[in-house]
C-alpha cells in the first residue's frame, strides 16, 4: 500500500469501503464492477454506473418470468400489475413516503415529472411561480407554464444569515432569502399589485428547489418546505407574492442517489426523481411522487391509453379513472424497466444508505448536523470520504511560484444555506500566472487518460452565473460570441463560461480520486524547474528551413510540419508554412460529404487514404491526386467555391460551407468509389478569446476559428509515441 493510501485511510478509514456490509469496495469493484480496469469514472451525477450483477439479476428474471400489459386481465398482466404495485412501494419506502399520503407516479425520467406538474398546476394570473436559482434546466421550463397563464415568477437566492436576522431554521441557523426581479407576461399582475378576481385561497402558488444542486454538490435544507408552506410571509414579508396557498416541488434527481429525503418529516407535494441517478439502470425512467391531495389540484388535460375509463369516440364525452396514479400515466407503463428497478433498490439496500453518504456536513474540518437528515450522526462515510479528500487535495495544490492551482464552487458556507455537500466536486484550474485553463481542454486531456468527468454549466445557468461569477452582460457577451451549450467556447473574455465537476458514486474508490490527482498534477501543477509547455505561435509563419525550433526545452524541438487540406485525405511535409487565424494555413479546410449528409472519414470510406494533396502557395492551386482517377485535380485556393452556401455539423460544431461544380464532385467519387462532394470551410461558430493583456495566458484568440478539426488547431505528436506504437502493432501481429 503506497503512503498516501495510509495516509487516507488513517483519516478516512473507518468512513471508506463499507467495512460492515456482504462486500467491501474493492470486493465489489473486482466482482460487479470488472470493465472499470484501467478506468476512473467520475460523473455519477451524470449517470451513475449499473453493476454486473444487478443486471445479471434483472436478464435472469426477464427470461425467466412471463410479464403481460398491465391493461389486461390475463395472468401474466395481473403478475406484471402486482410488480408495478410492489415498485411504486419501494418507491415510498425509498422517501420514507407513507402510502397513504403519498403516491408514485412513474414517467419517463425526472424531466418528464417536472414537466407534468407544469402543465398541469392550477396556475392563474394571481399565482407565483418561486423558484431557487441554483436550478436544472427541467425546472426553469416550468416558468413557461406559469408565465403564460399570467403568473409571476421570479427567481431566489438562499444564503446563510451571518447576522442572525434571517429566517430561522429548526436547527438554530438563519437564512436569508435574496429576491431576483420578477417576470411577467400576458398582463399578469406586477410584483407590487395585489391579487384581484379570486380570494387569496383560491390562489396556489409553487415553489421549486432541488434537494441537491447538481452544479456545486450544495445540498439544500427541506426545512424550506416547511417554512414556504406553514408561514410564506417569513421568507417573502408583506409581498402580495406571499398570499395564497404555497406548494413544494422539490428536484430530487441528483439528492436521491446518497440521501432521499425524508417525507415523513418535510412534506413537500411533488418529489421529482430519475433512477439511472441511483442505481445506473434503467434509464428512461423516473417517478413523480406526489402528496394525495396536492395531486387533486393538477388538472391534467390530454388523456390517453389506460387513464380512462370510458370513451365515446365520436361525440366529446370521457370518463376518467379515478385512481391517482393511472389517471396520470398514459399509455402503457414502461413495466419492463419498472421490474428492473427492484434489483437496483437491493443493491443500494445492501449498502445502507447512510453508509452511500452519511447525512453530514464536512467543509474542510467543520462539521454541522443537517436539517434534512434522518440521521443526526455526525460521520463520513464512503462517497462523502473521498469527495471530502479530493476538495482538501484540490485546495492545497500550488504552482512552483505559490499560485493556488484550483478555484473550488460551492464549499465555503457563508453565502449558502446548505448544510451540507454531496458526493461533488466542481472547480477550475488555474495556471501559475493565474490565467484560467478550459474546462475543455482539462476534459480531453482526461480522456485521453482513462478519466470520465464532466466539464460546463450541467444544464444549471444560474448556479454557473452564481459560482464562476458570471453577470448578465457576461453571459448575453458570450452568447453574441457564438457560445452555446456543449460547444468549446470554454474560455471568454478572460473568464471561465462553465466548470469542471468530479461526482463519485457508491463504487468509487480511492484509486479513482488517486488517478486524478496524478493526472492534475501532471498536467497542470507547474513544479520547480518545470519550464512552461504551452505557447501561442504570435509569428507569421513556422520555419524549420535553418534549424529546429524549440518549443520548450533542449530536448523537445519540432522536426517536421505536415498539412491535411481535405479532412481525413492524405497530407504532405514541408520545412515552413504560413499560420492563419484557423491555425496552419489551409489545414483541414476541406472535408467530403455524402448525399445524406454523413462527413466521410477514412473509417467510413478507406479508399480516402489513397489520395493525396499538395497546395503551392505561390500559385494559390490545390493539387489532388488518386490511383484511381487518371487526371490529377486543380482546385483554385485563391477565390471561393460559387456553388452553394449550406450548413454542416461536425464535433457539435456548425460551418457555413460553399460546394463546388459536379465536375469535382465526380471526380472525388470516383477516387473513393461512392458519391459524394467536396467542401470548403467558409466560416464557423467557434469562437475564443485572449486575457486582456494580451499575453501567451492559454487563452485563444478572440479572431481564431476552427476549420473541420476533432481536437484543436494543431495536433503535435512525439517520435516516442509513434515508436511506442509501432511496437504495440508488432506486439499484436497487426499490420496496416
Amino acid at each position: 500500500m503506497d503512503r498516501d493510501k495510509e495516509e487516507f485511510l488513517k483519516e478516512f478509514g473507518e468512513d471508506y469501503g463499507y467495512p460492515n456490509s456482504p462486500k467491501n469496495i474493492d470486493e465489489i469493484r473486482t466482482s460487479e464492477f470488472k470493465r472499470l480496469d484501467g478506468v476512473a469514472y467520475l460523473d455519477h451525477a451524470g449517470a451513475t454506473l449499473y453493476s454486473e450483477l444487478q443486471m445479471e439479476t434483472i436478464f435472469k428474471d426477464l427470461t425467466s418470468k412471463v410479464y403481460g400489459n398491465p391493461h389486461s386481465q390475463s395472468d401474466s398482466s395481473l403478475a406484471t400489475s402486482e410488480v408495478v404495485r410492489a415498485a411504486r412501494q419501494q418507491v415510498l419506502d425509498y422517501c420514507n413516503a407513507s402510502p397513504e399520503d403519498y403516491k408514485c407516479i412513474f414517467t419517463s425520467g425526472a424531466t418528464s415529472a417536472l414537466k407534468l406538474v407544469g402543465e398541469s398546476f392550477p396556475w392563474s394570473r394571481e399565482s407565483s411561480f418561486m423558484y431557487t436559482v441554483e436550478n436544472h434546466n427541467s425546472v426553469l421550463g416550468i416558468r413557461e407554464y406559469a408565465l403564460d397563464q399570467g403568473a409571476v415568477a421570479f427567481a431566489v437566492d438562499i444564503e446563510e444569515d451571518q447576522h442572525k436576522n434571517g429566517v430561522s431554521r429548526k436547527d438554530g441557523s438563519t437564512i436569508k432569502v435574496a429576491q431576483y426581479p420578477a417576470q411577467r407576461r400576458n398582463g399578469g399582475r406586477l410584483q407590487d399589485e395585489s391579487p384581484g378576481g379570486s380570494s387569496s385561497g383560491d390562489v396556489y402558488n409553487l415553489f421549486a428547489f432541488p434537494s441537491e444542486c447538481n452544479f456545486s454538490g450544495v445540498k439544500f435544507s427541506l426545512d424550506l418546505a416547511n417554512i414556504v408552506k406553514n408561514d410564506a410571509k417569513r421568507v417573502l414579508g408583506n409581498s402580495p407574492t406571499s398570499k395564497g396557498h404555497w406548494m413544494v416541488l422539490v428536484d430530487a434527481a441528483k439528492g436521491c442517489a446518497t440521501a432521499p429525503p425524508d417525507l415523513s418529516r418535510f412534506p413537500v407535494d411533488f418529489l421529482a426523481i430519475s433512477f439511472y441517478k441511483i442505481f445506473g439502470y434503467p434509464s428512461g425512467l423516473g417517478a413523480l411522487v406526489v402528496r394525495s391531495e396536492a395531486a387533486e389540484l393538477l388538472k391534467k388535460k390530454y388523456f390517453g391509453g389506460g387513464t380512462v375509463a370510458a370513451c365515446i369516440a365520436d361525440v366529446d364525452f370521457v370518463r376518467r379513472r379515478k385512481g391517482i396514479e393511472e389517471s396520470f400515466e398514459d399509455g402503457t407503463q414502461s413495466f419492463l424497466s419498472i421490474a428492473a428497478i427492484h434489483y437496483g433498490f437491493r443493491i443500494i439496500n445492501s449498502l445502507t444508505i447512510s453508509a452511500i453518504a452519511r447525512l453530514a456536513v464536512v467543509v474542510v474540518g467543520i462539521q454541522k448536523t443537517c436539517a434534512c437528515s434522518p440521521d443526526f450522526v455526525i460521520f463520513l462515510w464512503h462517497t462523502a470520504a473521498l469527495s471530502t479528500y479530493l476538495r482538501k487535495t484540490l485546495l492545497s495544490l500550488r504552482h512552483a511560484n505559490g499560485a493556488s492551482v484550483c478555484t473550488l464552487y460551492g464549499r465555503d458556507s457563508p453565502k449558502i444555506s446548505s448544510c451540507e455537500l454531496g458526493p461533488t466536486v466542481t472547480f477550475n484550474l488555474k495556471r501559475s500566472d493565474s490565467s484560467w485553463v478550459g474546462y475543455r481542454e482539462v476534459e480531453k486531456l482526461a480522456s485521453l487518460s482513462g478519466i470520465h468527468l464532466r466539464t460546463g454549466c450541467f444544464c444549471n445557468p444560474g448556479a454557473c452565473a452564481k459560482y464562476v461569477g458570471l453577470s448578465h452582460l457576461d453571459l448575453l457577451s458570450n452568447i453574441e460570441a457564438g457560445h452555446v451549450c456543449w460547444d468549446d467556447n470554454d474560455i471568454l473574455h478572460g473568464k471561465p463560461t462553465g466548470a469542471v465537476r468530479i461526482s463519485f458514486g457508491y463504487m468509487s474508490t480511492y484509486e479513482d480520486v488517486k488517478k486524478f490527482i496524478s493526472f492534475t498534477v501532471n498536467f497542470f501543477v507547474s513544479l520547480p524547474n518545470q519550464a512552461a509547455v504551452g505557447y501561442i505561435l504570435r509569428g507569421n509563419s513556422v520555419d524549420l528551413s535553418t534549424k529546429e525550433r524549440c518549443l520548450s526545452t533542449s530536448s523537445v524541438h519540432l522536426k517536421s510540419i505536415t498539412i491535411y487540406p481535405i479532412k481525413s485525405c492524405g497530407g504532405f511535409s514541408v520545412n515552413a508554412w504560413p499560420l492563419s487565424s484557423s491555425g496552419l494555413q489551409h489545414d483541414r479546410e476541406w472535408l467530403l460529404k455524402s448525399p445524406d449528409g454523413e462527413i466521410l472519414t477514412q473509417k467510413k470510406a478507406p479508399e480516402m487514404c489513397l489520395i493525396s494533396t499538395f497546395i503551392d502557395l505561390t500559385q494559390g492551386i490545390l493539387v489532388v491526386e488518386s490511383p484511381r482517377c487518371n487526371m490529377k485535380l486543380q482546385i483554385n485556393t485563391e477565390s471561393d467555391p460559387s456553388h452553394g452556401v449550406k450548413e454542416v455539423e461536425l464535433q457539435s460544431q456548425r460551418y457555413v460551407v460553399r460546394g463546388y461544380c459536379n465536375e469535382v464532385d465526380l471526380w472525388f467519387t470516383k477516387a473513393i468509389s461512392r458519391p459524394c462532394t467536396l467542401l470548403r470551410c467558409y466560416s464557423s461558430e467557434y469562437h475564443s478569446c485572449m486575457n486582456n493583456g494580451g499575453s501567451a495566458a492559454m487563452c485563444r484568440d478572440v479572431g481564431s476559428k476552427l476549420n473541420f478539426v476533432n481536437e484543436a488547431q494543431f495536433l503535435l505528436i512525439s517520435e516516442d509515441s509513434v515508436s511506442d506504437l509501432n511496437t504495440r502493432l508488432c506486439s499484436t501481429k497487426f499490420f496496416l
